[in-house]
This record gives C-alpha cells, sequence and structure tokens, in this order.
C-alpha cells in the first residue's frame, strides 16, 4: 500500500513497527459493533469506530458487485440453512485511490444483489488496538483486519476476495497453497499478523491466494484488478474440479 496514497491518520497507523503494538487480547478484543457467530468463530473481533453515512456511489463498487454476483452463483458466497449455521459467508473489498478501502458490510451474504448501501469504507485502523475506523450504511465485515493485512503487505494488491470453497480447501497441501496456522481464527488480530507474515515472503503472495486452517472452507484470494482476482479463484475451482474427474 503506497504510504503516499494514505491519509495522514492511517499512514501513520500501520507505519508502527510491530515491535511497539499493544495488542489485545481475545478476551477483551469483542466487537462493540456486533456478536453475529458463526461456529463462535466468527463474531466481529475487532474494535469499531464506525460512523453512518453515505460510504461510496454505485460507480464505486461496479467491480465488486459484478464479481459478488459470480461468485454468488457458484456458491462461494452467500447463505445456505444447511452450512455455517445458517449464517452469510464470503466478503470482497477494494483499496481506493485516495487509500482508503471498501468492504461488503457485515453478514450481507443473504441479499441476491448488493448496492452502495450494503457497503463500509474503512478510513483507518491501529492493529495494535484491534481498531477500525470506518463509514458506511453498513458496519464492515467481520474479516475486515484480514483484508487490511492483505492490502499492508501487498501494494500491487487492489481487490481482495474472501470466498468459502471446500474443494480448494480441502486441496490446499496438494495445490501448494500457503496456509495460516489453524489456531488462527477468522477476523481476529492473531490471522492479521498471521497473514501477513505469510505475505511477507515473495514466493507466497506471488500465488494471489492462501487457505485459511482455522477457518473451514476459508479461501483468501488478491490480486490488482477484480478480474485477475476472481479468474485466479475460479481457475483454481477449475483445476481441482479436473482432478476429481481425472
Amino acid at each position: 500500500m503506497p504510504q503516499s496514497r494514505l491519509p495522514e491518520k492511517w499512514a501513520l497507523l500501520v507505519s508502527l513497527p510491530e515491535s511497539t503494538l499493544k495488542p489485545v487480547s481475545r478476551a477483551s478484543g469483542t466487537s462493540t459493533v456486533g456478536t453475529s457467530r458463526m461456529n463462535e468463530e466468527c463474531v466481529v473481533k475487532f474494535h469499531a469506530k464506525h460512523k453512518l453515512g453515505v460510504a461510496c456511489s454505485e460507480t464505486d463498487i461496479m467491480d465488486l458487485a459484478i464479481w459478488r454476483d459470480k461468485l454468488r452463483m457458484k456458491g462461494l458466497i452467500g447463505q445456505n440453512p444447511a452450512k455455517y449455521e445458517g449464517l452469510g459467508y464470503g466478503n470482497l473489498s477494494q483499496q481506493m485511490g485516495d487509500g482508503t478501502c471498501l468492504i461488503t458490510g457485515s453478514q450481507t451474504g443473504h441479499l441476491e444483489k448488493l448496492t452502495s448501501r450494503e457497503f463500509a469504507r474503512i478510513t483507518g485502523f491501529d492493529p495494535g488496538y484491534n481498531l477500525v475506523w470506518s463509514t458506511g450504511m453498513s458496519r464492515p465485515s467481520s474479516e475486515a483486519m484480514t483484508h487490511l493485512a492483505v492490502y499492508q503487505t501487498n501494494p500491487a494488491a487492489r481487490y481482495v476476495f474472501h470466498v468459502h470453497c471446500p474443494e480448494i480447501w480441502l486441496a490446499r497441501e496438494a495445490l501448494d497453497i500457503p496456509t495460516t496456522d489453524s489456531s488462527a481464527e477468522c477476523g481476529t488480530l492473531e490471522m492479521f499478523y498471521i497473514v501477513r507474515r505469510l505475505l511477507e515472503k515473495q514466493e507466497n503472495y506471488q500465488k494471489g491466494i492462501l487457505a485459511m486452517g482455522g477457518h473451514i472452507d476459508g479461501i483468501l484470494a488478491w490480486g490488482k484488478t477484480a478480474d485477475e482476482t476472481g479468474f485466479n479463484l475460479l481457475a483454481l475451482l477449475a483445476r481441482v474440479a479436473s482432478r476429481l474427474l481425472g
């Protein structure tokens, strides 16, 4: 993430060295904005300073909306009563030209189509205090910190897609996909730092994909464009399918 394109507050926050941070413990790191659960792991686990207001225009979310439709048709994003305790899953984000980040709102998987009202704009974050600043008519996804780890570590990334794909997740070792430690739960500060460490290795971030070892079926993909990010996922899914058929 180019420092020159960040708002002043954010640039100061993300430039803090890890050794100076004071991570919030899991016990005290619960959200001030909601208590949605998915097998006890998808509580919003960061502190959020959220302001209701307009986050973006319909034009701003055009690419994200197109790819959300495609991924939802594949079952990689959505809501299914038979899965994950019936809660919504999957989220998408885009780093904007001013350094802020648009991300789908928390628990919007059940909606067939999203409008700008279902997005939040992240305007700053402080991993040292497990804190996210945002604005919008919806609050940011519980996976916001994980998306931010990708943007902070990989300056070329402009889009991050988090999907649930059991086919890719189960084949992660055979496909040599970088995988987070199974002890790291989704949306936590621990996941933020583990993703960041994984992507500090060039061979990992160049793959454009990782699996979340402690988050069943969780896959994270990123790229310079929405098409690069989405087609990378679909190509990998097709590769797994061909292996199964072969």
